[in-house]
This record gives C-alpha cells, structure tokens and sequence, in this order.
C-alpha cells in the first residue's frame, strides 16, 4: 500500500457522509430508496471510522456503537423488503409448487412492511446529528495514520474471508460480507491512499459484497420460514420454499467464494 500524497480529511469525509445521510432523512416523502440509501451513507461512514481509529481509538468505537444504533432504527422496513425480494427471486427457478410457495411468502412480507410503524425520523435525526458533532471533532489524522488504518482494514477482510470462506456458519459468512463493505467504501473514499489497482479490485469487492448479501438474505429467509411456516401458507410449502433456498443458497455461496478466491488471489 503506497502512501497518499496528501493528507486525507478524514474529518471532512465523515461531516460529508453524516449530512448526506441527514439528507436523505429529510426526503419529503421519505421512501423506502431514501431509507436504504441512508443506511448506505452510515456504512460508508463506520468504514471511515474504523480508517480513523488508528488517531482516535475511543471515538471510533463510540462513533460505530452509535452509527449502528441508528441503522437498527432504519432497519425494520429493509428487513422485510430484502426477505420479500429473495422469495420473488428464488421463485423464478423453483418448481410450481415451490414457486407459488415463494410467491406467497413475498407477498405475506410485503403486506407485513406496510402494517410497520412509521419511522421516528425525529430520533433518528437526533442520533445522526450526534454523530456529525462527534465527526466534526476527529482529531486530525497523518498520511502515516490513514496509511495504517486502511491496512487494518485489509487485514480484517482478509482474516474474515479465511474464516468465512466455504463455511456453512452463518455468522462467519455475515462477519465476511461485513469487512468486506468497509474494505470496498473505505477503498472508494480513501482514493489515493488506496493500493494502485485500487480499480480493478473494486469492482470484484463490490461482485463479492452483493453475492454474499443475496446469500444473506436466503438465508435469513430460510430461517424465518422454519420459525414461521404460515408466511408460505403452512407447514408443507414452507417446506418446499426452504428446498429452493437450499440451492439458491448453494449456488450463491460458490459464487461468493470464487469471486472471493480471484479477489484475493493478488493479496487484496
């Protein structure tokens, strides 16, 4: 990793990410977009903290403590959206009865996400506006600090995929997406103070990220039909629904592999 040849405002990159997520907050009407693109500007936001706890240990980890209960607030609606789509998807290659099992599903959660409570924006903004106070003070950080913290960064993901590759531990795969993001919105922000082939790489780090998130999905999808067979009709097309899943969630753990062995492969 070469050394940027300016100091990168990690100060200005965190205000910049916190207004913009403010923003989108206040979209009038605020849209299920918006809410996902928020939580977007959030992520991009911790990476960037977890860059900058290199110059301010403390402040990092209260920043992403504080970041990530504001994205739980957000997350409720995304929740259910991401399941309902992956049952719609996962219905197109299933069987008759699997698909009509899947379709049913998608529907029961979309009839579920409008019956959610509305948001309380006017908490949420309360804890992003904390969270801009807390980025307006970051200690100014070196070339030399922002060098260190992205590799910390790079070790994280590389120390995650070892643990998380050919797994069939949920929670190994989930914490592998995880450093995976910050590696790709860190890599995006830092720019210059990024590896060369920064490009090429990040495009398969975001290849990697959405296989992985689609396989998340399925998963969790899975594990609320066995908890809730009634979302798909009862208990014998649950049955069927989690059948499909089981290979869709085969065939997206070998993509995210393989995409994760060629990014990789050149000690990303």
């Amino acid at each position: 990793m070469r050394s940027p040849a300016a100091a990168f405002d990690l100060r200005a990159a965190l205000s910049d990410e916190i207004r913009a997520a403010l923003d989108e907050l206040g979209a009038a009407p605020l849209t299920a977009k918006a809410v996902h693109r928020c939580r977007v500007r959030l992520k991009r936001a911790r990476a960037l903290a977890r860059v900058g706890r290199a110059c301010a240990p403390g402040l990092s980890a209260v920043f992403n403590e504080s970041a990530r209960a504001v994205m739980h607030a957000l997350s409720h609606a995304r929740d259910l959206a991401a399941l309902s789509a992956a049952a719609r998807t996962t219905a197109r290659k299933g069987s008759r009865k699997q698909a009509a099992a899947l379709r049913a599903a998608a529907d029961t959660l979309a009839a579920l996400e409008l019956k959610l409570p509305a948001l309380d924006v006017d908490a949420i903004g309360a804890g992003l506006r904390d969270l801009l106070a807390m980025a307006q003070v970051w200690p100014e950080a070196s070339p030399r600090q922002i060098e260190r913290g992205a590799r910390r960064i790079v070790r994280r993901a590389r120390q995650a995929r070892r643990r998380g590759r050919a797994s069939t531990i949920a929670a190994r795969r989930h914490q592998w997406r995880k450093r995976e993001k910050d590696r790709l919105y860190a890599a995006m922000l830092l720019d210059g103070a990024w590896p060369a082939n920064r490009k090429r790489r990040l495009a398969r780090n975001e290849r990697l990220g959405d296989a992985l998130g689609r396989e998340r999905d399925a998963l969790l999808l899975v594990e609320r039909l066995a908890q809730e067979p009634d979302l798909a009709g009862g208990s014998e097309s649950a049955i069927r629904a989690r059948k499909a899943l089981a290979r869709r969630l085969k065939r997206l753990g070998r993509r995210a592999d393989a995409i994760g062995d060629a990014l990789h492969s050149g000690r990303a």
